[in-house]
C-alpha cells in the first residue's frame, strides 16, 4: 500500500490571461480549481494511473471541494481536521509570453493537539501497510510545526513498519532535520538542492557528487534530482543515472514534481531498479506536463511514455 501524508493542503487556483499588465485591469480568460498539496497531488497522480493509495494529513475548513475529488477519485483518506481556513494558491499563465506568476498563501498555525492527533493516524496506517508499505512525506511545514516534523514523522513510521520504504519531498530546513531519520528516498529539483545544501550545482557532476554525500551521512537508499527542461538523475551509493526530458507539448508544469513522485512510487511498488524509478518518474511527470492545472496523465498515456524513454 501506498499512503501519502499533506501537511500543507490548497486549492490551486490557475487564472489564464493573454498578457498580464501591472497597474492596469487584466481580464481572466479562464479559470480553473484544483485540490492540491504535494501529498495529495501524488494520490491524484497514482489514482490517474490506475494505483491505489490511502491520503493522510491535515486539513482545514474549505477543504471538502479536496476530499470531494479525492471521493470521485475513488482515493480513501484520513485528514486531521484542524481550524482555520484553506489556503489558496493562485497562478496566473500568461498565454502569450509563456511565463507563470505564482502566489502561494500560508495555511494557518496549527496545534500540538493537531499534530499528536496525525501521528496517531499514521501509526495506524503504518501498522496497517504490511511489509512493502510505501510512505511518502512531501510539502513545506505549516506554520505551528517545527522543522523536525519530518523526522518526527519518519520515526512513527519506523516504529510501526521498519521495513517500510520512505520518500521525503521537501526543502530547506525540514530536508535537513527529515534526513536524519534516512528515509529511502529525496526528490529535490536542481534549486531545492543548491538552496538546501548551499552548493552551485551547475553539471550533473556535481549532481551526483552532493547526492552521493547526502547518501552517505544519512544512509539514503536513492536521490531523484530533477532538472525541469532539463529532464532528471537518479543517484545511489554504487550507480548513478541521467533521462533528458521527453520531448512533448508542455502545458503547464503545476504538479510535474509530484507527478514525478508518483511514478517513483509506482516503480518502487513494482520492485524495480534505480533505472526504473528514474524512467517511471519522468514519464508520469511528462505526462503532467502536457496538460493543463494540476492534473495527470492516464495509465494508458504513461504507457506510451514509457515506450518513448525506453
Amino acid at each position: 500500500m501506498i499512503t501519502t501524508l499533506t501537511l500543507s493542503p490548497c486549492l490551486d487556483k490557475t487564472v489564464t490571461v493573454g498578457n498580464f499588465y501591472l497597474d492596469r485591469l487584466n481580464r481572466a480568460e479562464e479559470v480553473r480549481l484544483d485540490p492540491g498539496g504535494k501529498g495529495i497531488n501524488v494520490s491524484l497522480a497514482l489514482s490517474a494511473l490506475g494505483e491505489p493509495s490511502l491520503a493522510l494529513g491535515l486539513m482545514f475548513d474549505g477543504g471538502e471541494i479536496i476530499t470531494a475529488a479525492l471521493d470521485s477519485a475513488g482515493i480513501s483518506h484520513r485528514f486531521t481536521h484542524c481550524p482555520g481556513r484553506l489556503r489558496t494558491n493562485t497562478k496566473i499563465y500568461v498565454r502569450e509570453t509563456k511565463n507563470t506568476i505564482e502566489l502561494n498563501e500560508q495555511n494557518p498555525a496549527i496545534s500540538e493537539k493537531s499534530l499528536d492527533e496525525l501521528k496517531a493516524s499514521l501509526r495506524k496506517a503504518s501498522l496497517e501497510s504490511g511489509e512493502n508499505g510505501i510512505f511518502v512525506l512531501s510539502g513545506s511545514v505549516p506554520p505551528g510545526a517545527s522543522d523536525g516534523v519530518y523526522f518526527d514523522l519518519i520515526s512513527v513510521i519506523r516504529h510501526a513498519a521498519p521495513s517500510a520504504k520512505i520518500l521525503l519531498d521537501c526543502d530547506g530546513k525540514a530536508l535537513l532535520k527529515g534526513l536524519e531519520g534516512s528515509p529511502y528516498m529525496i526528490k529535490p529539483n536542481v534549486e531545492e538542492l543548491e538552496r538546501t545544501f548551499s552548493r552551485r550545482i551547475d553539471s550533473d557532476e556535481t549532481a551526483v557528487n552532493v547526492s552521493r554525500e547526502i547518501i552517505k551521512k544519512n544512509g539514503v537508499g536513492l536521490v531523484l534530482v530533477s532538472k525541469g527542461s532539463d529532464g532528471a538523475l537518479a543517484v545511489t551509493a554504487d550507480e548513478f543515472y541521467v533521462m533528458d526530458a521527453l520531448k512533448i507539448s508542455a502545458k503547464s508544469a503545476q504538479g510535474a514534481g509530484d507527478a514525478m513522485v508518483a511514478g517513483a512510487c509506482l516503480a518502487l511498488s513494482e520492485g524495480l531498479s534505480a533505472r526504473d524509478v528514474l524512467r517511471y518518474g519522468t514519464c508520469a511527470s511528462a505526462g503532467a506536463v502536457e496538460l493543463e492545472g494540476t492534473a495527470f496523465c492516464t495509465r494508458e498515456r504513461f504507457a506510451r511514455l514509457l515506450d518513448m524513454a525506453r
